[in-house]
């Protein structure tokens, strides 16, 4: 696989792209975006379509930044950026994008005395669900698929971090959007939530686009279609999760004992210990690499790649 190295450069226009995706997708070119001295998104490239795609990176890689401007709630410092065929940049491009969107931010606002359903009807009426009947009908849905029909009376003070957790996703399916944006939408939630949240995901039509923020590995091989790295604030990597796990294809092996010249090691509930790095020794009992591996090697926890490149699906840095 070949290294990609990203155009560096400050676009100082942000020009409407058109005929991405056939006006159904998502495109960001050389997007950045800075916090004072802090870069936290440096010209970065990205490209969205139908399903599930997961950004995965620790804490501070420029996620949380990123999600905000795909759901119009920032802008970009400079870059160009086109949603569902739509400039955010124009007011009827931002409204236009609006009303096709469901999003979860990591800190979901809401007023203290609220219970849990005229929340929701609250949140229905600002996204123009103004029939009473259909609101009905879509308050009753979410609550559904969200596992909350039991609490709908309930003050949302009262309610657990998990379930406020659940709440928020409720108000980003309510009518059905076209874009969801999710902000870490599985934190907080318990083992069996986390499983209803991914099969609640699983169950959306086809050709539904769910752009979806983690630093938890697992979600994005459990339920994602497309995984995308964010690193300092850099894409490094857009391909499958199968991709990813290729990138650290012949690089992990096990062995009985520690081995010293791996980047990373860790023992096993057997016993055993599983290494990763980029030589493994001669003669090393090489094992199948998984998404974890790719993305460990990846972000230089285990010996990674130069982190200025990025990397695609057709290539490694």
């Amino acid at each position: 696989m070949e290294s990609v190295r990203a155009v560096r450069h400050e676009t100082r226009t942000r020009a409407p792209l058109t005929g991405v995706a056939g006006g159904t997708g998502v495109r960001v070119e050389q997007l950045t975006r800075r916090y004072g001295r802090t870069l936290a998104l440096d010209h970065v490239d990205l490209e969205v379509g139908p399903g599930i795609t997961g950004l995965l990176g620790p804490n501070g890689a420029g996620k949380t930044t990123l999600l905000s401007i795909l759901a119009t709630v920032a802008s970009p410092d400079c870059g160009r950026l086109s949603i569902l065929g739509h400039d955010p940049d124009e007011s009827s491009g931002r409204l236009a994008i609006r009303r096709s969107l469901g999003y979860l931010p990591q800190e979901l606002g809401y007023h203290r005395h609220f219970r849990v359903a005229a929340f929701l009807d609250y949140v229905a009426i600002l996204k123009e669900i103004t029939d009473g009947r259909r609101r009905h009908a879509e308050i009753a849905r979410v609550l559904a698929e969200t596992g909350l029909e039991a609490v709908a009376s309930k003050p949302i003070r009262t309610l657990s971090g998990g379930m406020r957790r659940r709440l928020g996703l409720a108000q980003a399916l309510l009518g059905d959007p076209s874009l969801l944006v999710l902000d870490e939408p599985a934190a907080g939630l318990d083992p069996e939530q986390r499983l209803r949240f991914r099969e609640m995901l699983s169950r959306l039509p086809t050709g539904r686009m769910v752009v979806l923020s983690t630093h938890q590995v697992d979600d994005v091989t459990a339920i994602c279609s497309s995984v995308v790295v964010l690193l300092a604030g850099r894409a490094r990597f857009s391909g499958t999760p199968g991709e990813l796990a290729a990138l650290a294809k012949g690089k992990v092996w096990a062995a009985a004992t520690r081995d010293a010249s791996a980047e990373l090691s860790w023992r096993a509930g057997d016993g055993s210990w599983r290494h990763i790095g980029p030589e493994p020794p001669s003669g090393a009992n090489l094992v199948t690499s998984t998404v974890e591996d790719g993305y460990l090697l990846l972000s230089g926890s285990a010996g990674g790649s130069d982190p200025s490149g990025t990397v695609g699906p057709r290539g490694a840095a």
